[in-house]
C-alpha cells in the first residue's frame, strides 16, 4: 500500500519535529533563569516569550496533524482489510467450534481504535527516549545516570505489564465476544423470547455473561490501572529527585539553577513516552492479539479470484460421490452423494428430518466446501468460478427466509448496484408474487425492517423466492420453499418450477410436502447423510414406498 506507507513515514517525520519541538521548553527555562533574571531585562523576557509562545502554536498545529495522520492511517488499514474480515465474519457463522465464536469485524474495530488512540503515537515517541537521556547527560553525569536508572526502572515496569496483563485482556476480549453473541441471538429470537415468556430466563443468562466480561475486565483494569500509577509515580518521584540532586550539584558550582531545572523537565519528559506506553499497554496487548487472529483470517481465507473467467453454464449439474460437512466439523454430514442433471431438469430431495437434505442444498450452492467428490457445471468445478459469477449460477431460497434492511426491491435484486427495475420487476412476476407486492404500502419501495420483520412469513418467503430467481440463474435451490406457503402460494411455487425449468434451468427442491415436487421430474431420496435412490421421479416413488428402502445404483456411478 503505496499510499500508507508514505503516510508512515509521514507520520515518523512529523514525530520527529514534535519531539524537538518539545526541547524549547527546557531552553526557554534555562533561559530565564540564566539569563534574564540575572540581567533582569525586560525586553529580552518578551523576546523569549514571543518566541515560545510561537514555537507552541506551532507545536498546537504539528500534534493535530499527527494525530489526524494516525487516525487515517487506522481508515487505510480498515479499507484495507474491512470487506475481507467481514467476509471472514460472515463465513465463520457457519463454522462449528471455537471458529464460530471469532468475530473478526470485532477484531478490525478493535486494532483500528487502537490506531487511531494515543497509543502508536507514545511508540513512535518511544526512540527519542535516549536521546533525551543523552541531554541530561550532557547537562551532567550525575543526573544522566540517575535518569538512566528511573528508565530501567519504568521498562522492567513495563516489561512485568506485558506478561500481567496478556491472559485477563485475551479472557476479557472472548468475555465481551460471549457477550455479544448472546445479545445478537436475544434479538434475532425477540418474538419467540417475548411469546414464550422467556425474557426473565434469557435476561438472567444475559446477566451471568455480562457479570463474566465485567469481571474479566476489572481484573484487566485493576491491574493495568496499579502499574500505570505506580509508573507515574515513579517518574514524578524521579524528577524531584533530579530537582534534588540538581541542586546538591548546583551547591557544589558545577552547575547553573536553570541547567538544574532543565533537567528535571527534560528527564520528565524522557520518561513521558514510556509512562504513556504503559497506560495504554492494555489496549496495545487487545490491539496485538485482534491483529494475531486476523493474520489467521487471511491466512485461512483464500484467494477466490479467478483471472479467467469461465463462460455461465447453460447444459449440466454433475455431482460425483460428494461429501462435506459445516465449515470446522471432523466428520462429514453427507457423503456418497452422485446424480447428473441437465438444463431443464428438476429434481426433487425427499428424506426424513436429519437425513440431510439442507446440507446437501448448501453444498451444492458453495455454502460448505466439498471435503471429497466434485460439483460441476458443464464440466468445470464450482470453486473455478469467479466469486463475482456465484449469483449469476445459483439462485437459493434456505428454509429461513430471512431478509435484510431495505425495501422489497432491493432485497430482491441481492442489492446489487444499479439493479434495473425491469430485471426486479421480471423475478417477482417469475415468483409469482408481483401483485403481492403491489398491494404493500409503498410496493416495491416498502421497507422490510430488520430480518424482514414488517412481512408475515409467507409474504418473506415469496420475496425470497423472486430474490433466488433474480438474473435468470442456472441453478436454482430451493429448500422447503413451500413452508409457509397457503394454496395460492403452493400453485404459484409449482408455476416457478416450471418456468425455470421451461427456460432451460435447473430446478433442486428440498421438501417434505408432496405438492412442492410435482413439478420436478427426477427424485432423490436421502437417509442418514446419505444417497438411498436418485432417478425418475414415478420409479423413486414407487421404491420408497413401504418401510424397506431398497438402494439402486446410479447409472454411470
Amino acid at each position: 500500500m503505496p499510499v500508507a506507507t508514505f503516510a508512515g513515514v509521514s507520520l515518523f517525520i512529523i514525530s520527529l519535529v514534535s519531539n524537538l519541538l518539545m526541547l524549547a521548553g527546557p531552553l526557554f527555562m534555562l533561559q530565564i533563569y540564566d539569563r534574564v533574571l540575572s540581567s533582569r531585562s525586560l525586553p529580552t523576557l518578551m523576546a523569549f516569550v514571543i518566541i515560545i509562545t510561537a514555537v507552541y502554536i506551532f507545536y498546537a498545529f504539528i500534534e493535530t496533524v499527527r494525530s489526524r495522520m494516525s487516525l487515517r492511517l487506522a481508515n487505510l488499514l480498515d479499507h484495507a482489510i474491512g470487506e475481507k474480515l467481514f467476509e471472514a465474519s460472515i463465513r465463520l457463522r457457519l463454522a462449528t467450534g471455537q471458529a464460530a465464536t471469532m468475530d473478526p469485524v470485532r477484531d478490525g474495530d478493535s486494532l483500528r481504535t487502537f490506531l487511531a488512540g494515543p497509543g502508536p503515537l507514545a511508540l513512535l515517541d518511544m526512540p527519542w527516549v535516549p536521546v533525551y537521556l543523552a541531554v541530561v547527560f550532557i547537562i551532567h553525569p550525575f543526573l544522566g545516570w540517575l535518569a538512566v536508572g528511573g528508565a530501567i526502572l519504568i521498562t522492567i515496569l513495563m516489561i512485568i505489564n506485558e506478561f500481567v496483563l496478556r491472559k485477563p485482556s485475551k479472557d476479557s476480549a472472548a468475555a465481551a465476544n460471549a457477550r455479544q453473541r448472546q445479545t445478537d441471538d436475544a434479538r434475532a429470537n425477540a418474538e419467540t423470547v417475548v411469546a414464550m415468556g422467556m425474557i426473565g430466563d434469557v435476561g438472567r443468562r444475559w446477566m451471568q455473561r455480562t457479570g463474566d466480561m465485567l469481571t474479566t475486565q476489572r481484573v484487566t483494569s485493576d491491574r493495568a490501572n496499579f502499574f500505570s500509577s505506580i509508573t507515574k509515580a515513579t517518574r514524578l518521584l524521579l524528577q524531584s529527585l533530579v530537582l534534588g540532586l540538581g541542586a546538591y550539584v548546583v551547591i557544589r558550582g558545577e552547575m547553573t539553577g536553570g541547567l538544574m531545572i532543565a533537567a528535571s523537565v527534560v528527564t520528565s519528559r524522557a520518561l513521558a513516552p514510556i509512562e504513556q506506553t504503559i497506560a495504554q499497554w492494555k489496549q496495545f496487548i487487545t490491539a496485538r492479539q485482534a491483529w494475531d487472529r486476523i493474520k489467521r483470517y487471511m491466512t485461512a481465507a483464500p484467494d477466490r479470484s479467478r483471472e479467467t473467467m469461465l463462460p455461465l453454464p447453460k447444459g449440466t449439474l454433475s455431482v460425483r460421490q460428494l461429501a462435506a460437512g459445516p465449515p470446522g466439523a471432523t466428520t462429514a454430514i453427507i457423503a456418497g452423494i452422485s446424480f447428473e442433471l441437465e438444463a431443464g431438469d428438476g429434481m426433487g430431495v425427499l428424506g426424513l428430518s436429519g437425513s440431510g437434505k439442507s446440507s446437501l442444498a448448501r453444498t451444492l450452492c458453495g455454502v460448505w466446501t466439498p471435503g471429497a467428490g466434485e460439483i460441476r457445471f458443464d464440466g468445470s468445478l464450482l470453486q473455478h468460478y469467479d466469486p463475482t459469477q456465484i449469483g449469476q449460477i445459483i439462485g437459493y431460497l434456505p428454509q429461513r427466509a430471512d431478509l435484510f434492511d431495505g425495501t422489497v426491491a432491493e432485497n430482491i435484486a441481492r442489492f446489487q448496484p444499479g439493479a434495473s427495475s425491469e430485471d426486479v420487476i421480471a423475478a417477482a412476476r417469475l415468483a409469482n408474487v408481483h401483485d403481492l407486492i403491489s398491494s404493500l404500502p409503498n410496493g416495491y419501495d416498502t421497507q422490510v425492517g430488520t430480518n424482514g420483520d414488517n412481512l408475515s412469513a409467507g409474504q418473506r418467503q415469496r420475496v425470497g423466492l423472486a430474490r433466488a430467481l433474480y438474473g435468470n440463474p442456472f441453478l436454482v435451490v430451493l429448500d422447503e420453499p413451500n413452508a409457509n406457503l397457503d394454496a395460492e402460494g403452493d400453485a404459484a411455487l409449482t408455476d416457478s418450477i416450471r418456468a425455470v425449468r421451461a427456460r432451460g434451468g435447473i430446478v433442486i427442491v428440498v421438501a417434505h410436502r408432496p405438492s412442492a415436487v410435482i413439478a420436478v421430474d427426477k427424485l432423490l431420496f436421502m437417509k442418514g447423510g446419505r444417497q438411498v435412490v436418485f432417478g425418475p421421479k414415478n420409479d423413486v416413488l414407487k421404491q420408497i414406498t413401504g418401510d424397506n428402502v431398497q438402494p439402486i445404483r446410479n447409472p454411470g456411478t
